[in-house]
């Protein structure tokens, strides 16, 4: 009877978000709305989020989207992050500074001193902070201990040999055992979890496949996955038996969160939902 009561519980999941995309709820919203609260329909434990820190109402992957999340109460701020060709780790999303910066080049062929130079120019709320500079990890993690939240450090470029520098890094601001390390690449998962047993990591995927789960077993690590895509939600109970933790994003509807986290998803991101 369980059993049947999960294979229902999924695939009224899938509809009602599905359903929930169609419409277009929770996209494209100017600024948080005081109503945007979860529903409490199952009443359970999760944790949220904040993606790119609060980036609904201050500039994705900066100092005062960070600031927000904290004053919001968000339990994590997930932020993204690329190597300078110096070695300084920035908080970024793209691989060049273009989209948001009032520059051109990409990250890791310029040094740090080279993208000070620029200011970040787009974003919600962009004109309340003018001059707004790029961020170091080191100033995120401040940020997040600040507030008493855990980093959520998604690493977006570099490579295996990068690692190291990360580790020290959460290592040197004591924040080793509240980070979340999640990426998408393998080859750099394996290798921070080669440098560290203990440490979280999440491999992030948009579609979590067999392999997915043998590689996330094979190194103690949790799954992120997009919460759009329909077969993500069959490995679901696979997952929890094998003891995965399982997080999505990003989700911007309410009620789905309350379906995934009934469904047994712990970390929710979200750009805007308040905690």
């Amino acid at each position: 009877m369980k059993n049947i009561f999960k294979k229902i519980l999924v695939a009224f999941a899938v509809i009602i978000i599905f359903l929930g995309i169609s419409v277009g709820y929770g996209f494209g919203a100017k600024k948080i709305s005081s109503n945007l609260t979860l529903s409490g329909l199952f009443n359970t434990e999760f944790y949220l989020t904040a993606h790119r820190g609060l980036s609904s109402i201050a500039p994705e992957n900066t100092a005062p989207a960070l600031v927000e999340a904290g004053k919001a109460g968000y339990y994590a701020a997930e932020f993204d992050i690329f190597p300078t060709a110096d070695g300084i780790w920035v908080l970024i999303h793209d691989d060049t500074v273009d989209r948001t910066m009032d520059g051109e080049g990409e990250v890791e062929k310029m040094t740090y001193a080279e993208i000070k130079e620029m200011t970040i120019d787009g974003g919600k709320g962009i004109e309340n902070y003018p001059n707004l500079k790029i961020s170091t990890l080191e100033e995120a993690i401040d940020i997040c201990i600040e507030y008493s939240m855990r980093p959520m450090i998604e690493i977006k470029g570099g490579n295996a040999h990068d690692m190291q520098s990360v580790l020290d890094i959460v290592n040197a601001k004591g924040v080793k055992d509240s980070a979340i390390i999640i990426d998408f690449d393998e080859d750099r998962l394996s290798a921070m979890r080669a440098l560290d047993g203990d440490i979280v990591l999440w491999h992030l995927t948009n579609k979590i496949t067999d392999e997915t789960m043998e590689f996330v077993k094979a190194n103690n690590a949790g799954i992120g996955f997009n919460f759009g895509i329909p077969q993500n939600y069959f490995y679901i109970n696979q997952a929890k038996a094998e003891g995965i933790t399982l997080a999505s994003w990003t989700v911007d509807i309410p009620f789905v969160v309350d379906v995934l986290n009934a469904l047994g998803v712990d970390y929710i991101t979200t750009n805007k939902i308040l905690p």
